[in-house]
C-alpha cells in the first residue's frame, strides 16, 4: 500500500500490507441475534481487563455483527474461566508495522528508522516486551536489486530492538504480490517449486546469520501461501511439511527457535501441526484472527496437542475479525478488505479491547510463549464514523487513521484499546 503523509510516521502504522489471511475458510452460519441497541460489548468477567468506554455508540447497522463478536467473547471467557489457573507469563509483543516487508522500497527511505524507533519506544511506554517484523520472501534474494540494502535494514531494526531489551521475532512470510496488499511484485509461475524451496532456505540462513531472532516462524498460514503461489505441492498437511522440511535441511541455528504453524479458521489446523512436530521444529505457530465457536474450538485443540507432544506455541499474530453471523470468513483478499475497512472505525475500541484482554488471558492460561496483536497501529488511532467517513473506501478511511495515529503519536498518547492492551499483559 502506499505510504501516508509525514515522514515521522511513512510507515503507515494502520494500512501496512501484510494482512496475512486474518481470515480463514470457515462459513460463519449461525444464527443473528435478535437486534438491539448495542453501544459495547457484554461486560467480561471480573478476571478480564474492562474495555475502555466506546468514543461513539455501535451505529445501527453494525449493532447485529457487534452481537454476534459480543456473544462469540462471551463464549470464548466461559471456555477460559473453565480451564486450570496457570502461573504462565507469555513474551507480550505487538507486529512492527513500519519495518513490514511488503512495504517494499518505502522500507529504505528516509524516516522509516525514525517510525521504527517512534514505535518501539510507544510499545514500551505500554509495557511490551516485543516486537515482530515480517520479512518478506523475495526481497533477500539475490537476484533482487536492493537485496543488500534490504537485509541491512532488517538488521538493523533487529538491533535497534535489541537496545531495547525486548525480544524479537520474525515472520518470514511470502511477499502478498498481485494484492492491493503490497507493491512488492513476484511472479511465481516463473520460478519452479524447488528452486523456490532452495531460495527460501537461502533467505532462512541470511535472516538466522544477519538479523539473529530469538524466534523465526517459517510458514503461519499454508492456506495462505498455497493460494499467494499457486504452488500445488505445498497444499495440505503433508505438502506443508515436506517443504518446511526441506528448509530446515543443514541449517545453522545458533540461538534462533524455529517454527512453523496454521490459523485457527482452518478446520484441519491440528493436521498441520502434527505434520510439523515430526519435523526439527522447536515451537507450533498459530494465528487467530475470526472468533467463532469453530475457531475457538480450533485454537485451544492447537493449545492443547502442542502441550501433548511438548512443544512451545507462539501467537504471532491476532486481532477481532470483524464479521457478522451471517459473513463468510474466507481468504479471499477482495472480500477481506470489507473486514479491514469496519476495523478503522473507533466504536470497535471496547471490542479490540475485550478481545486483546481475552487474548492476553487464554495465552497465560494455555503456557502461551509470546504473543503479537497485528493492527499496532490501532495502539495510537481510529477514526469516528460518521457521514463524512461511513463511505470511504478501505485506503482513504486507512489514511485517516494514519492521521489520527501520527497525531497521538506526536502527543505521546493512546486509543482505548492501546491502554487496555498494555493493562492485559500487565495481567490488569
Amino acid at each position: 500500500m502506499p505510504s501516508r503523509p509525514r515522514a515521522l510516521l511513512a510507515c503507515a502504522l494502520i494500512v501496512l500490507p501484510l494482512l496475512a489471511a486474518c481470515s480463514g475458510d470457515e462459513g460463519v452460519s449461525a444464527a443473528s441475534p435478535t437486534p438491539a441497541a448495542v453501544a459495547s460489548p457484554t461486560a467480561p468477567a471480573a478476571s478480564s481487563p474492562t474495555p475502555a468506554p466506546a468514543t461513539t455508540a455501535v451505529p445501527p447497522e453494525f449493532v447485529p455483527m457487534s452481537q454476534f463478536l459480543t456473544q462469540n467473547m462471551d463464549a470464548w471467557q466461559a471456555q477460559i474461566n473453565a480451564r486450570p489457573q496457570s502461573t504462565n507469563v507469555p513474551i507480550f509483543g505487538a507486529h512492527l508495522l513500519a519495518a513490514n516487508g511488503n512495504r517494499g522500497a518505502a522500507l529504505l527511505v528516509s524516516g522509516t528508522m525514525q517510525s521504527v524507533d517512534t514505535t518501539l519506544d510507544g510499545f514500551k511506554k505500554l509495557g511490551l516486551q516485543g516486537a515482530t517484523v515480517t520479512i518478506s520472501f523475495p526481497l533477500l534474494n539475490d537476484d533482487q536489486p536492493r537485496a543488500a540494502d534490504y537485509l541491512n535494514f532488517f538488521a538493523t531494526v533487529a538491533q535497534h530492538v535489541r537496545d531495547r531489551g525486548m525480544t524479537l521475532t520474525i515472520e518470514q512470510h511470502i511477499a502478498f504480490s498481485g494484492t492491493v496488499f503490497s507493491p512488492v511484485q513476484f511472479d511465481y509461475r516463473k520460478l519452479p517449486f524447488d528452486q523456490f524451496v532452495a531460495r527460501f532456505h537461502d533467505m532462512t540462513q541470511k535472516i538466522l546469520d544477519r538479523v539473529h531472532p530469538d524466534y523465526l516462524t517459517l510458514l503461519s498460514e499454508p492456506d495462505t501461501f498455497a493460494k499467494l503461489t499457486g504452488y500445488r505441492e505445498a497444499e495440505g498437511p503433508q505438502g506443508a511439511a515436506t517443504w518446511v522440511g526441506r528448509v530446515l535441511q543443514g541449517l545453522v541455528r545458533g540461538k534462533t527457535k524455529i517454527g512453523a504453524g496454521a490459523g485457527s479458521w482452518l478446520p484441519n489446523a491440528v493436521e498441520y501441526d502434527t505434520a510439523f512436530a515430526k519435523l526439527q521444529l522447536d515451537y507450533l505457530d498459530l494465528h487467530i484472527y475470526p472468533l467463532t465457536p469453530a475457531t475457538i474450538a480450533t485454537a485451544q485443540q492447537v493449545a492443547d496437542f502442542a502441550k501433548s507432544v511438548n512443544k512451545p506455541v507462539v501467537l504471532d499474530e491476532t486481532w477481532l475479525y470483524k464479521i457478522g453471523a451471517t459473513d463468510k470468513a474466507d481468504n479471499a483478499f477482495d472480500a477481506s478488505t470489507e473486514s479491514f475497512r469496519r476495523d478503522n472505525f473507533s466504536f470497535w475500541q471496547p471490542f479490540d479491547s475485550r478481545f486483546l484482554g481475552l487474548v492476553a488471558q487464554w495465552a497465560r492460561a494455555n503456557n502461551i510463549a509470546y504473543v503479537a496483536p497485528f493492527w499496532s497501529g490501532f495502539f495510537w488511532g481510529y477514526v469516528e464514523y460518521g457521514p463524512t467517513t461511513k463511505d470511504l473506501p478501505y485506503q482513504q478511511l486507512a489514511a485517516a487513521g494514519n492521521q489520527a495515529a501520527n497525531e497521538s503519536m506526536r502527543e505521546g498518547t493512546f486509543t482505548a484499546t492501546g491502554t487496555a492492551y498494555g493493562a492485559a499483559i500487565k495481567g490488569r
